[in-house]
């Protein structure tokens, strides 16, 4: 048995210990707050509207022959229209992920706006897909051959994710039957949970174990939400099947495993987690729910309450150096808010109120384009880089699906209550109706530019109910309360809710202002690098030629940033030496941004290591024969690229190229025809693994590199002296990077020829 099983195995036996083994039996669990469904939920004219417009247009769009291409195609039946593009091609293993999500966006619109054309056009793709399952046995449906799950069962030639795309159908199923009342839906559902039964009864623990060890997405979650509406023992044991031991078990046992894994492999792990404590009351996976999102939020988060870089989680509070074009996927944004959400209900906690509102304004709202509604894979966070749009039919990415879910539902935590109070918990423009106590409350505000909110309440009599206002942890400066005009004193400290309980009559009117301050949100691991706040918000600054080196106490923007008086939500620097212009981040679209910045106190050590910085890159720059500028097409065409297995990327705001193994590329660069060269070359001091190059010039090795986190988290610029045989009488020369067997070559972030001091 090799070490890694073993380590599983022994992981299992653990968590077999700690929760128990036998299959537990549903037991009602008290929620501390219940949520108000989609439906008594409406959103007022607002960004917040006008995304969710922006989403319901673009589900219109969608054509469904094109949508339903790739499942006719694996049934044998005949197709119409053309396949879908990007992750939905017929040749992508994780093709029918999408519709699934389809479904599931079209069921949570029509909760949300009533929309029954768009309903309609749901459930016949919902009747177009029973065709599909029939044809594939009645059980079965998906857009790939059943074979794929023979491998991923025996784990030889396994595809990418196939137990992922069956979640993503079966999610689409449940709340077409939840949340639109097909029957139909459901049927098929039971079909799919007997089908993957009979395949997981012939898998033993281990089998399945190691099976979940490839991304199977939320089949718990959906399973729990099956079996909690049809009370079916098999469909409760077939959930529990799909709760990861080796996962989970760790995280029961207060062990945090997150870091240098795939982040949105595991949230749905936790949603599913989550669904079976509400089911069964198994305290353990309470437990660890509650801790697995304090390793996230307190521990892995940006100031924007999104999470990762390049999908992946990096050591506790280990974030300056993660900064990058690939942060925050947008998928776990989504995913995190859902397990917010279930915390919020257990609890009633307004901790997990302040991560929804930021979390909500930085990592929800402005990663769709609200004039198409076109979304974003990722959130960059580092300086200089623009927000890249997907596109109608050639995207489909993973955050294409969990985002036409996320702005079909935009209403669904804004509002909660208890036995007899209502809870506000974003300030968004919308009214909630509360059938069991004759209450219509309306809210009415233009927040974020409004520091505050007016709750309105329409009852059909006078009526005793609590009222609660989220009072956020970025609320210092104190909240007052007016109702009809008239103060009301109200005790209300940051991260708590502010209750008004009396009776109420027809018309009343609460005003609550919230006033809002900068204030700065530094990195766990570098103080001096710090995003900017209003209130929830993070602000962006616009200017690229802004190097992100400000002079002032980065514990205060007050001393270097101001609001501007004719300009909502407008902000510039002050006392720097190049102004730059800040605005609300969900408000950039195409602008090149940045969100960190390093702010140190002048005559300070961080000032003097930028300063020796500075005056290296002038010294640098004095001694440049020839650079090639790496990523920028122009530059390397200029330089005459050559080389195979070769590629380049982004890195924050740097671009690097390598070589895989077997792989080379060179540039021709230009040299003085006497004296001593040097070849610099800018590397990444976290890369590591099988990294060991030569460099040549001219066919002769020069030097040889190897990488081996030689300086995580910094750039290294590496000088290489050029024997000056190799240049003498020439005006340039062949820069050649070739791996050594077995070894990648780079990569390599800049290249230059210098001449001597």
């Amino acid at each position: 048995m090799s070490r890694s099983i073993a380590l599983q195995m022994t992981t299992l036996v653990l968590y077999a210990f700690a929760s128990g083994c036998c299959l537990a039996e549903e037991k009602e669990v008290p929620m501390a707050l219940q949520p108000f469904a989609l439906k008594d939920v409406r959103l007022a004219d607002g960004p917040c509207e006008a995304a969710q417009e922006a989403n319901r247009k673009y589900l219109h769009l969608l054509d469904l022959d094109r949508l339903l291409y790739t499942f006719r195609q694996n049934a044998g039946l005949p197709t119409s229209g053309e396949p879908l593009g990007g992750w939905e091609k017929p040749e992508v293993e994780v093709r029918g992920h999408f519709p699934g999500h389809f479904l599931s966006a079209c069921a949570l619109m029509y909760a949300s706006t009533g929309d029954e054309e768009l309903k309609a056009k749901a459930d016949k793709m919902v009747a177009e897909l029973a065709k599909c399952q029939e044809k594939l046995g009645g059980g079965y449906l998906s857009a790939y051959p059943a074979s794929f799950l023979d491998r991923l069962e025996s784990m030889e030639r396994v595809t990418w994710a196939p137990l992922y795309v069956i979640h993503k159908i079966m999610a689409g199923l449940f709340d077409m039957y939840q949340l639109a009342g097909n029957e139909q839906a459901l049927d098929m559902l039971k079909k799919m949970a007997a089908y993957f039964k009979g395949r997981a009864d012939k898998l033993t623990d281990f089998q399945m174990e190691r099976m979940l060890t490839v991304e199977f997405g939320g089949m718990s979650e959906v399973l729990h939400n099956l079996y909690g509406v049809t009370h079916d023992p098999d469909h409760l044991a077939l959930a529990n099947r799909y709760d990861q031991a080796g996962f989970l078990g760790p995280l029961a046992l207060d062990r945090d495993n997150l870091s240098h894994i795939h982040g949105n492999t595991q949230i749905p792990k936790i949603c599913g987690a989550a669904r079976r404590y509400e089911l069964t009351g198994e305290e353990n996976y309470r437990h660890l729910t509650e801790f697995f999102w304090d390793r996230v939020v307190n521990a892995r988060c940006y100031a924007t309450g999104g999470t990762t870089s390049a999908e992946v989680w990096p050591e506790p509070n280990a974030l300056a150096g993660t900064l990058a074009v690939n942060n925050q996927e947008c998928c776990k944004t989504h995913n995190m808010l859902k397990v917010t959400r279930h915390l919020l209900q257990w609890t009633g906690d307004p901790a997990y109120a302040d991560y929804y509102e930021r979390a909500f304004w930085n990592g929800i709202l402005g990663t769709q384009r609200a004039d198409t509604g076109m979304l974003l894979y990722y959130v960059p966070l580092a300086t200089g880089l623009t927000k890249q749009w997907g596109t109608p039919y050639d995207s489909f990415w993973c955050c294409y699906g969990t985002g036409i879910e996320t702005f079909a539902k935009l209403g669904d935590s804004v509002y909660f209550h208890d036995d007899d109070a209502v809870y506000v918990n974003l300030f968004l423009p919308s009214t909630v109706t509360w059938k069991d106590k004759g209450l219509r409350l309306e809210q009415v505000t233009r927040f974020p530019e409004e520091e505050g909110t007016s709750l309105v309440l329409h009852l059909d009599k006078p009526t005793t109910v609590g009222l609660c206002v989220h009072v956020p942890y970025w609320a210092t400066q104190g909240v007052t309360v007016e109702v009809n005009g008239q103060p009301v004193e109200a005790a209300a400290k940051p991260t708590s809710y502010l209750r008004l309980n009396r009776t109420w009559n027809d018309g009343d009117r609460v005003e609550v202002a919230l006033p809002m301050v900068l204030h700065a949100a530094p990195m766990p691991d570098a103080p001096e690098l710090v995003a900017v706040m209003y209130g929830p918000v993070v602000l962006a600054g616009l200017s690229p030629e802004v190097d992100g080196d400000l002079l002032s106490d980065p514990a205060d923007p007050t001393q270097w940033i101001e609001k501007l008086p004719d300009a909502p939500l407008t902000f510039q620097t002050k006392g720097q030496k190049a102004p730059m212009r800040l605005i609300p981040w969900h408000q950039v679209i195409d602008e090149p941004y940045g969100v960190y910045w390093v702010v140190t106190k002048e005559g300070g050590p961080r000032h003097k290591q930028i300063l020796a910085a500075q005056e290296a890159r002038r010294k640098r720059a004095a001694r440049t024969v020839d650079e090639v500028l790496v990523g920028d097409a122009d530059s390397e065409k200029a330089h005459n690229l050559q080389g195979d297995k070769t590629g380049d990327g982004p890195l924050g705001n740097r671009h690097w190229r390598h070589a895989v193994v077997d792989g080379w590329w060179s540039w021709d660069l230009k040299v003085l025809p006497a004296g001593q060269m040097t070849l610099s070359c800018t590397l990444w001091g976290s890369d590591s693994g099988n990294r060991k190059f030569d460099l040549l010039v001219d066919g002769t090795v020069i030097a040889t590199q190897e990488m081996k986190s030689n300086n995580p988290g910094r750039f290294l610029d590496m000088d290489y002296p050029i024997p000056v045989k190799l240049t003498k009488g020439k005006d340039k020369v062949t820069i050649r990077f070739q791996g050594q067997p077995g070894n990648m070559a780079g990569g390599v972030f800049g290249c230059a020829v210098l001449r001597p001091e």
